[in-house]
């Protein structure tokens, strides 16, 4: 399609050739448009796949199977039609309703993921770097992975579960926490025979930036193999590398490899909380061997080396009340962090706007008179948590919202908020039973502020006699 050998064409940073009079029919779309779908994908434990790690549903094949990187490459799935059916939503100037979770951000005033990735790929790679108009292989090209190797974790964060932590399986068995497996008939992780693997060359070809997440990167051995696979073909000095980490490992010999072969690395460094209130969320972590790990992180960030690291902070309705003292701590003793402010949207039990009213009052006053130094971050995750968890209908199917009038949607919303509150409560006495911890002891204010609609002994006497309660996936995770 493009003559690359005509020396009036212009080039950008992916190869793409066009004609300088093509430029603002290229790559100045007149349709929303968000530069993930167009090059970008990620994937679960076990192999499937999303648009991105906050879509709210998984890719799949024309016969309605799940896509999965052992029998398809990412490359090819950017491709498929089903990729091509999301970017037309767009060009139609549609909403995706897997996307719900940016729509949402946008709509209190945070900076949601599809407009910081469209302001990133601006920077990164120029304003040349995507052309938006019809689907052609040469336009849709894989510069972007967030990949996730299993879920191999030696943590059970309280945020977490089964499906991205193996150390919360056994605990999810004796909980009664429902939790997916994967049953394809390949591993992803399978060398010889997982696409992901024997398509190495094919899908790694365009690559600019890999993003790993986890579980726990530095605990899976895939993630060294594939590093050293990346430089061993020579294209690690192309790719920056963003990493997820919980902070409970520092290899400084393989840290040493990454961050002297890959043309950028950048850390994200999950903490969420200090002392004692970081070990209840992050069980079963240690403070102080983390605050130590956390000096090294330091050193790096400061080193003549390319290296960034940042704090990943995810926000929940136990944490929220505590963002003062968390931006404090990290603002006098790790000042040149910055700190993301993750807001967790799902489970929904455990987001923000699931507190009672009156909690929400108490910790908005808190935050609103506080001294951020990104005040406006913290002003959205303020109107997000004044968000009702459910209205106008959304906690009833789309198939179903049609047949139902307003107040009887207002009734069912009002009804499932309550039904969040209540898994709340008992999943945070089930696990502390489990796991020997006490929030009302961890989080004394918090515990104070909803107490009079939260009376944790009863709660924590009636698990201990009658056992932990059951919940559905459904109600769990969504």
């Amino acid at each position: 399609m493009n003559d690359n050998n005509d020396p009036t064409r212009l080039a950008n940073i992916h190869g793409y050739t066009y004609f300088d009079h093509e430029y603002e029919k290229l790559f100045v779309p007149d349709h929303p448009h968000c530069a993930l779908l167009w090059s970008s994908m990620s994937n679960e434990p076990g192999g499937t796949v999303r648009p991105c790690c906050i879509a709210t549903d998984r890719l799949r094949d024309g016969r309605g199977i799940d896509y999965n990187l052992s029998t398809t490459n990412p490359l090819e799935i950017l491709q498929s039609e089903e990729m091509s059916r999301l970017r037309n939503q767009f060009r139609n100037y549609e909403k995706p309703a897997m996307c719900n979770t940016c729509w949402v951000d946008e709509d209190n005033g945070k900076k949601s993921k599809r407009q910081q990735y469209n302001e990133y790929y601006t920077q990164w790679y120029g304003s040349d770097s995507i052309p938006w108009i019809e689907e052609h292989p040469d336009h849709i090209r894989l510069v972007d992975l967030q990949l996730i190797f299993g879920n191999t974790c030696n943590l059970k964060c309280r945020s977490c579960n089964a499906n991205y932590s193996s150390k919360w399986v056994e605990e999810a068995d004796e909980r009664k926490i429902p939790y997916w497996e994967t049953n394809a008939e390949i591993d992803m992780n399978d060398i010889s025979r997982s696409k992901f693997w024997t398509e190495f060359d094919v899908w790694t070809r365009d690559l600019r930036r890999l993003e790993i997440m986890g579980g726990e990167p530095f605990y899976v051995k895939q993630f060294k193999t594939f590093v050293d696979q990346l430089i061993n073909k020579n294209r690690a000095k192309d790719i920056s590398l963003s990493l997820s980490t919980n902070g409970t490992i520092a290899d400084e010999d393989f840290l040493d490899k990454i961050v002297s072969n890959f043309k950028q690395v950048s850390f994200s460094v999950s903490i969420d909380g200090i002392n004692d209130r970081f070990e209840y969320l992050r069980h079963p972590a240690k403070w102080d061997a983390v605050k130590e790990n956390l000096d090294l992180f330091y050193k790096l960030h400061n080193s003549d080396y390319p290296v960034t690291v940042q704090i990943t902070h995810t926000v929940t309705a136990l944490n929220v009340m505590y963002l003062p003292e968390f931006h404090d701590y990290f603002k006098e003793h790790f000042p040149n962090f910055k700190i993301w402010n993750n807001l967790a949207h799902y489970p929904k039990w455990i987001a923000v706007n699931a507190l009672p009213e009156k909690a929400k009052n108490v910790i908005t006053t808190a935050l609103t008179n506080h001294e951020f130094v990104n005040k406006p971050e913290i002003v959205s995750i303020i109107n997000h948590m004044n968000t009702p968890l459910y209205y106008d209908g959304s906690s009833v199917d789309d198939s179903l919202r049609d047949k139902f009038k307003k107040e009887k949607l207002e009734f069912f919303d009002m009804r499932n908020i309550e039904k969040k509150w209540e898994i709340f409560k008992y999943q945070i006495v089930g696990g502390d039973i489990y796991r020997q911890e006490t929030f009302k002891e961890t989080f004394p204010e918090l515990h104070d502020l909803i107490s009079d609609s939260f009376d944790y002994d009863s709660i924590k006497q009636e698990v201990s006699e009658k056992g932990y309660p059951h919940y559905s996936t459904r109600e769990l995770i969504q």
